[in-house]
């Protein structure tokens, strides 16, 4: 490894650096397999430019519905910004904003040599009385970042691993995002759309209400202004209804067209599927937070980040440290918010169970012609608005449990440090 005027970095500089400190920079580089989180929804992040799929779902991608398993196929195939990166990619795969392959594997091989350096120091003092244990350790866990770090180097220079080429790597990010993007839209059209099934009940029965104020005021139950006031009800339902549909309209073209649909296509878009809870007994924060490490963009970069002065080690350090911390406590608060939100849901499945019986006790009611159609408009209302609880729930569940899958993908946002 080089430092001021290019010159070796030798062991004894390390040391006066400090050997705690210089284990920092190194440690977030470690490959410490995580477990399998068995995550099909997230199965487009391996390294490749697109991802392969068998005949039937090449088929479904090309249908006019949209299902939420296929975002990912999706944005790969027919997403502007990932197309036109991808275009860039086929012309230059090795475009690099950042170290050549030739770069990486010498500084892979400058780092094994210090490795072996600190290797036979710490052979040196591993039974010399005289010697604190802290320094054999501090050489051993330096070895072992050091030599953690060549390889997690000549896995970019090869295109594997947390890093990869740059330009594989752009590419990763970005159809990461974008599907992220993509699925919180999907989420969010959903929420809206039952909304707006909700604004149009109500637009119904303001209209029934006002129909009846009508009646009763001809029969002289009813004042002027009492049917005034139910008339101002049913205008605020009208606009209701009116803005629902809006916001409904530009979220769904704010989907579609990000995944190739023209603007004014009109796909089927099919409900978001249930959250998986077994998904959710794999999740353990203190394993996983190897792996969030590991892949976290920001810390990626931080690390490959030159330091040519023995402060700029310590300076880098310290950012690496902050970076890890906040995964730390990040990828902690998201497993505490997705177990809340586990509850929320599990309470919302009994309420809906519920729900659905009265439902289908009015509906029967209904049939008998023993409801009116305002007891029935209501007894619809009740059910909309638990469908939309229930569904609020699983939503807030599938993000929750998403945003964690995320973090161990690398998509975890922890800001930036500057580096000096």
């Amino acid at each position: 490894m080089l430092i001021d005027g290019g010159k070796p970095m030798r062991r004894n500089k390390w040391k006066k650096a400090g050997l705690i400190m210089f284990s920092a920079v190194f440690m977030g580089s470690l490959s410490i397999a995580a477990a399998d989180t068995g995550i099909p929804a997230l199965a487009a992040t391996k390294d490749v430019a697109v991802t392969e799929y068998d005949e039937a779902a090449l088929e479904k991608f090309k249908d006019n519905t949209l299902e939420y398993w296929e975002l990912p196929g999706l944005i790969e195939r027919y997403n502007t910004d990932y197309q036109n990166q991808l275009q860039k990619y086929y012309y230059n795969p090795g475009g690099s904003t950042g170290l050549t392959k030739d770069q990486m594997l010498a500084m892979a091989a400058d780092l094994r040599a210090e490795a072996d350096e600190m290797e036979r120091d710490a052979n040196d003092v591993q039974y010399d009385e005289t010697v604190s244990r802290d320094v054999y350790k501090g050489y051993k866990a330096n070895m072992h970042a050091l030599r953690a770090y060549a390889q997690q180097l000549e896995d970019a220079a090869k295109g594997k691993g947390a890093g990869g080429s740059s330009a594989l790597r752009g590419l990763r990010i970005t159809r990461n995002e974008k599907t992220k993007t993509a699925r919180e839209a999907m989420r969010t059209y959903e929420t809206l759309k039952d909304q707006y099934e909700i604004a149009l009940l109500n637009q119904e029965i303001a209209k029934q209400n006002y129909e009846a104020a009508l009646k009763k005021k001809d029969l002289g139950m009813m004042s002027k202004e009492d049917v005034l006031t139910v008339e101002d009800a049913l205008n605020s339902a009208n606009g209701s209804a009116l803005q629902a549909a809006s916001g409904l309209n530009t979220q769904k073209q704010t989907l579609i067209t990000m995944l190739g649909w023209d603007y004014n296509a009109d796909p089927e878009i099919a409900k978001v599927p249930e959250p998986d809870l077994s998904v959710i007994a794999s999740f353990d924060p203190k394993k996983d937070e190897a792996k969030a490490i590991e892949m976290n963009y920001t810390l990626y970069d931080t690390r490959m980040t030159s330091s040519k002065s023995a402060g700029g080690v310590i300076t880098k350090a310290r950012n690496i440290k902050d970076q890890e911390d906040s995964v730390r406590s990040s990828l902690d608060l998201m497993y505490k918010d997705l177990k809340q939100k586990q509850k929320a849901y599990e309470a919302s499945e009994t309420l809906y169970e519920a729900a659905k019986a009265d439902k289908a006790a009015a509906d029967r009611k209904n049939e008998l012609g023993m409801l009116s159609r305002q007891e029935y408009l209501q007894a619809e209302s009740a059910w909309l608005s638990s469908e939309a609880s229930h569904t609020a729930a699983k939503l807030d569940l599938t993000g929750a449990i998403e945003n964690y899958q995320w973090a161990l993908e690398g998509l975890l946002d922890i800001g930036s440090s500057s580096q000096s």
